[in-house]
């Protein structure tokens, strides 16, 4: 290989001549230049080669610097944290009564509110349910100023609630129609004005729906004109127990429960009161005339029992018998009315007793509503018929009473 190498330089040297000098001479100097390339390069190199090494040594240098201070800053981190656990703690435990100072004023503050919302006191001081509000609405420690505004709320309904008084109010009657009115406040349990007892419903002082009997009223009546002082029921509900007055039914709602039965009873009631009030105003009539009669016993008459048997003397026996009959006339059907009025009533008792047994047995013993028309019928027909019955028994036995009497002095005169 070598010598093909030789063989050609000579062959190029032959053809060329000079020319190989020139190439020689520009072969050199290239080389030349290349070394002082590759010199340059290689101390290019070298610089940076350094330069690296002394930022490597730098950045190591830095690094371990950043990681000491990192060791440094985390055991400050932790006992930084140890620090605010301690505080924190400190803080809670100090803070502890704050907190449950807010939490009872919050509860009693709400509990307040609902009560002066119910209270009729708030129709003299309407102002004061947005100040209560705020205060049991409040999220933050409330402040002296609040506690003490609080603590004077409380005392004004305390204050208020003991005391009487009289002022001018917008008053919505039954019909629902609103009229100025001057009433009388009862302490925190109610009013009244009109003759009528009023409650607080809705912000708005209100005629109770159901009013007390005509002698309480009437007492309340008295006590809203009176100048001194003069006793007066009073509702210790606030209203609660005159709401009930409303759902009392009345004596024709109660004898309405009865139902046929009731119904049945209710007329043989009717017609043996008026059999027997007939029966009575008839015998103390005949007593009267049997009285003149015998006050003139020489002038028979015919207006009475015993002026007819003297008239008729020849049919004395027969006409006295028909007398007397005539005056024990009626007390058979109304001694029948009292002995049968109560075995309705029974009957009207089992009836409905057989219906409350039913409804239990369809939907169970859960809601008495379902059994009250039952229980009613049982009960009011049993009412109804001791109603009916103790009044013809007294009439009855009155009846025999009097035509007794009459007997007597029939048979006293005739002898």
């Amino acid at each position: 290989m070598r010598s093909l190498i030789v063989m050609l330089f000579f062959c190029v040297s032959a053809v060329f001549g000079d020319n190989m000098d020139i190439l020689l001479d520009r072969i050199k100097k290239g080389g030349e230049q290349e070394r002082a390339a590759e010199l340059a390069r290689l101390n290019r190199f070298l610089s940076e080669r350094n330069n690296a090494a002394v930022l490597l040594k730098n950045t190591k240098a830095e690094y371990e610097k950043l990681q000491a201070y990192g060791r440094e800053l985390s055991s400050k981190a932790d006992a930084n944290e140890r620090t605010n656990a301690g505080l924190n703690d400190e803080l809670r435990n100090r803070s502890g009564v704050l907190n449950e100072l807010l939490g009872v004023f919050k509860q009693s503050a709400g509990e307040f509110k609902a009560e002066t919302d119910a209270s009729i006191t708030s129709a003299q001081v309407p102002n004061r349910q947005n100040e209560i509000t705020a205060l049991a609405n409040m999220r933050e420690m409330p402040s002296a100023d609040d506690l003490e505004r609080f603590w004077a709320l409380y005392l004004e309904e305390m204050i208020l609630g003991g005391r009487i008084e009289r002022f001018r109010a917008t008053v919505i009657d039954q019909s629902g129609e609103k009229s100025e009115r001057m009433i009388v406040r009862l302490g925190a349990f109610g009013a009244v004005g009109g003759g009528e007892y009023l409650v607080w419903k809705s912000g708005m002082i209100a005629a109770s729906t159901g009013q007390p009997d005509g002698g309480v009223r009437r007492e309340a009546r008295a006590f809203e004109r009176a100048a001194e002082a003069q006793s007066v029921a009073v509702d210790p509900t606030r209203g609660s127990l005159l709401e009930l007055f409303a759902l009392r039914p009345g004596f024709w709602e109660r004898m309405t429960q009865g139902g046929a039965i009731g119904y049945f009873i209710l007329t043989l009631g009717i017609f043996g009161f008026c059999l027997g009030g007939w029966r009575v105003a008839r015998l103390l009539a005949i007593d009267r005339a049997v009285k003149r009669q015998i006050a003139d016993i020489k002038s028979p008459r015919n207006d009475n029992p015993l002026g007819r048997v003297m008239l008729d003397a020849r049919n004395a026996e027969t006409m006295l018998d028909m007398e007397l009959n005539d005056l024990e006339k009626g007390q058979g059907a109304i001694k029948l009315l009292a002995a049968a009025a109560p075995l309705l009533g029974l009957l009207g008792t089992v009836v409905g007793m057989i219906g409350a047994f039913q409804t239990i047995t369809l939907f169970g013993a859960g809601d008495p509503k379902l059994m009250a028309g039952s229980i009613s019928l049982a009960l009011v027909t049993t009412m109804q018929g001791l109603i009916v019955a103790v009044p013809l028994l007294f009439i009855h036995g009155f009846l025999r009473y009097r035509s007794q009497i009459i007997s007597d002095r029939l048979e006293s005169a005739l002898l």
